[in-house]
């Protein structure tokens, strides 16, 4: 992950792909995917059978809140 000052100083970034424009997230975003309540239990003892299945669910409701739709933001879950 890079982060940048903004879409503009990332888009002068000499290896920038216009391509890769819609795999762009501010970090107030970032930081809004990594506040669900799964990521909040990783250390539990219990995260694997408890937690984790239901992070794919959570991450694709802030997704959608974010219109994050496309095949790089779907991932694995």
């Amino acid at each position: 992950m890079l982060l940048f000052r903004s879409e503009e100083h990332a888009s002068n970034w000499p290896h920038y792909n216009s391509e890769s424009a819609t795999g762009t997230m501010s970090l107030a975003n970032w930081v809004e995917m990594f506040s669900v309540e799964s990521m909040k239990h990783m250390l539990d003892g219990n995260y694997i059978s408890t937690w984790q299945p239901l992070r794919a669910g959570e991450r694709r409701v802030v997704m959608d809140c974010l219109g994050k739709h496309g095949p790089f933001w779907r991932g694995r879950g």
